[in-house]
């Protein structure tokens, strides 16, 4: 190779941060800023070794979004959602977008949770108000996040997968503080179908993606529900308590029975599709998913969380879901989340999903101590469960993405900033 050659090799690892033995398919490569500045915070945040392999990084290059089928309100939506976007302005980075509105519902939810811990309490007026105003805040940044991407040319697999994970555990907290907004508390099984049927339908929703290759949106979906859950919020701020524990005539159940029952008609609607595609669908060799895997193997992952989540459930001696719905929820949420997010990745690196997590541990701790009798206080067992899965998560979400922004030279929280290049 001549010496102008290798001179400019040089100058492109210079400017990549790569040196001559660092890979960039190991996550190390564009300077730290591209998620957490270097030091014991991202030594103890970031899991000790890569989360992604080389060949799976380079699937990634090669996924392209795919996406079939409207919900009923959504050409009306998208009028608002294009104005919207319209206003923001064009420094403004995608990602920063999706999770200023993650962390809004979070927020206006844990408002929630503080005022009704077992989901029985009435909360304030403003609490109800603040939550409807938080979900719709969120509907709004999540459905103008990838316009501004398109706008500003700055879409990339790392946006997808950052919406994808964001609305995972934004999931969480919108079936929480539904069931919180109702007062399902007083109905503990109700309130533990809700919960995680909302998980178990978005999670199937990216199972059919696994497995067909394409996101199908069907009439009544996200946007609806979402609208579907802000009168619920309004319903609850202006009627309180005695709205939702009146009866209905003729029938003679509470009126906080009805979302209850729409959840339960709208999860046997919902999975006859996802499950149609997901036995039909398949796209790889001999009808598999697109990784070349069994099209039922991501079962056992959600299985897994919901079987243990019921177990404890029904098992617990002192009624631990009962008296702490709201943990519980949370502590089973974040590792639905986690699992979620891999089966995101999966699909997007047309790779494998092993079962063996981490995630489990909090669940495992719970149904360990159940079965040795409950030695150490199950609410106690649950708090530390909350914990791992929550730190579980976050760990894995801010390696994946800071592996991911590393490979693909690109910043997360705002756009790299185009510069000309003086080679020729």
């Amino acid at each position: 190779m001549s010496t102008t050659g290798q001179q400019q090799q040089g100058v492109l690892r210079s400017r990549r941060g790569l040196g001559k033995d660092k890979d960039p398919g190991q996550g190390i490569g564009m300077e730290a800023t591209c998620w957490l500045a270097p030091g014991a915070l991202r030594r103890l945040i970031e899991l000790p070794s890569p989360p992604l392999s080389r060949h799976q990084l380079k699937r990634l290059e090669e996924h392209r979004y795919s996406s079939a089928g409207r919900s009923l309100l959504e050409p009306l939506m998208q009028r608002y959602w294009e104005w919207l976007v319209g206003r923001v302005p064009s420094w403004i980075a995608p990602n920063l977008i999706t999770i200023v509105g993650l962390a809004t519902n979070v927020f206006t939810t844990l408002v929630l949770v503080y005022y009704c811990p077992t989901a029985t309490e009435q909360a304030p007026l403003w609490a109800y108000l603040l939550c409807a105003v938080g979900l719709f805040v969120y509907q709004s940044l999540d459905a103008i996040d990838g316009k501004q991407a398109r706008r500003t040319n700055s879409s990339s697999p790392l946006g997808e997968l950052f919406d994808h994970g964001c609305d995972s555990l934004s999931t969480v907290f919108v079936v929480l503080g539904t069931s919180i907004a109702v007062q399902l508390g007083t109905n503990p099984d109700w309130m533990f179908f809700c919960c995680f049927a909302g998980m178990f339908m978005f999670y199937c929703a990216h199972w059919q993606t696994y497995v067909s290759g394409t996101l199908r949106f069907g009439i009544i979906d996200v946007t609806e529900v979402q609208i579907f859950i802000i009168i619920m919020y309004l319903l609850a701020a202006v009627g309180g308590s005695a709205f939702w524990q009146s009866l209905i005539p003729i029938i003679n159940i509470q009126m906080k029975i009805v979302p209850a029952i729409c959840t339960f008609a709208g999860a046997i609607f919902s999975c006859t599709n996802y499950f149609r595609v997901i036995f039909t669908g398949g796209v790889g060799k001999n009808g598999s998913t697109i990784a070349g895997t069994s099209v039922l193997s991501p079962v056992l992952h959600i299985g897994s969380v919901i079987v243990l989540a019921m177990m404890i459930y029904k098992k617990s001696a002192v009624q631990l879901f009962e008296k702490h719905p709201c943990l519980y929820i949370l502590a089973f949420g974040f590792v639905s989340a986690k699992i979620t997010n891999k089966l995101v990745v999966a699909h997007m690196t047309k790779s494998e999903m092993h079962l063996h997590d981490l995630a489990f541990l909090g669940p495992g701790l719970l149904f360990l101590n159940q079965y040795f009798n409950s030695f150490i206080d199950e609410y106690l067992v649950l708090w530390i469960a909350l914990v791992i899965s929550f730190f579980d998560l976050v760990r894995y979400c801010v390696s994946v993405c800071n592996q991911i922004a590393c490979h693909l030279h690109i910043f997360v929280f705002k756009i790299k900033p185009s510069t000309p290049s003086t080679l020729q």
